[in-house]
């Protein structure tokens, strides 16, 4: 089968079955056709700086990189960076500065999934690229990844902004603070009401004023995060996005990934594809053991890797096979891959 070139390319699966490895691998086939390519990737394993040789430095920043005669460009994300440059394109340095936004833009402080959608509209708005190949997290995150949208979506529900907004102007009038509270108990509900006297208690009676003004200066800064919304439709679009569910033939990984696929269906568009990575079939083609025992293993993991193909094909519109790269080498697993990628391509 022919593969497509579209705006967005965008890849998931369960840890440990090459997903980045074979994301940087279609990045680099898309640059060498001809395409003006960016590669980010959300996944905490920071794979991507290992595969393409990026410095601690280079973290958050987008950084230019050939690699097997390939240039393109390449974005480890890093939410306080993303944080940073919204500030700058929109004018809002207090969203740099504030406190609770600097804790939860954090690595692991809760808006990493948001902040990447907002990267991901921000880069692509540039103008500068043909293809964005975006490598998600693992398994139970790339689901989070996906609710993201959701997420934005609630956070700036206009009533909820509206009272938020309302308070502010009184907390910050002399002699109002205990007027604010008294509303605070009154329109919102108790577990929240809850939370935030747990956290004043903690934190100090000056947490619910810092808060307040931390949801202030987000909403100052929402149009980046609402157009970070917009690209729900962008990535459910047949036209425009390609999805690929990456897994292996190893033990368990297809269940998973039959799994994920059931969990994200409202999202990902029926034309997706699955990518079967460390494929032996062909290797086991050239290899004739004399020695009975390994003839039987010969047979046994074909027999497996069948089974397990028909089990997928069953499930997926379009399965995509790439072999296992015997090396120790990730330049070589890179390379091979890459070659691999372009005979999906469709061929001028």
């Amino acid at each position: 089968m022919t593969l497509s070139t579209k705006s967005f390319e965008i890849f998931c699966g369960t840890g440990g079955v090459g997903k980045t490895t074979l994301a940087t691998a279609r990045a680099l086939s898309l640059s060498q056709s001809g395409n003006r390519v960016l590669l980010i990737t959300i996944d905490p394993a920071k794979r991507l700086k290992d595969l393409l040789g990026l410095q601690g430095d280079a973290v958050g920043e987008v950084t230019p990189v050939e690699l097997e005669g390939a240039k393109l460009d390449a974005l480890l994300m890093s939410p306080e960076k993303t944080i940073g440059r919204m500030a700058k394109k929109y004018q809002t340095p207090d969203l740099a500065n504030n406190r609770i936004v600097q804790i939860l833009s954090k690595p692991y402080g809760g808006m990493n999934e948001i902040l990447s959608m907002v990267e991901v509209q921000m880069q692509f708005e540039t103008g500068l690229y043909d293809v964005v190949v975006l490598d998600t997290p693992p398994g139970a995150h790339f689901l989070d990844f996906l609710e993201s949208l959701g997420k934005i979506k609630s956070f700036f529900d206009q009533n909820f902004v509206e009272i938020f907004s309302y308070l502010g102007q009184k907390t910050a009038s002399a002699g109002k603070k205990v007027f604010g509270l008294n509303l605070i108990n009154r329109v919102i509900s108790s577990g929240v009401r809850k939370l935030l006297g747990y956290l004043q208690n903690v934190t100090g009676a000056e947490f619910i004023d810092d808060f307040i003004g931390a949801v202030q200066i987000i909403y100052q800064s929402r149009d980046a995060f609402l157009k970070g919304l917009s690209l729900q439709d962008k990535l459910k679009s047949r036209t425009e996005c390609n999805w690929f569910l990456v897994t292996s033939v190893e033990q368990g990984k297809a269940q998973e990934a039959i799994e994920l696929r059931s969990h994200a269906s409202h999202f990902i568009h029926q034309d997706h594809f699955l990518v079967l990575n460390k494929c032996l079939e062909l290797e086991l083609q050239g290899w004739e053991p004399a020695e009975p025992h390994l003839a039987s293993l010969k047979g046994s993991l074909e027999d497996k890797e069948q089974m397990l193909k028909k089990q997928l094909q069953e499930v997926f519109p379009v399965v995509l096979e790439f072999p296992e790269i015997i090396s120790l080498s990730p330049s070589e697993h890179i390379q091979h891959l890459t070659e691999k990628w372009k005979s999906y391509v469709p061929q001028s």
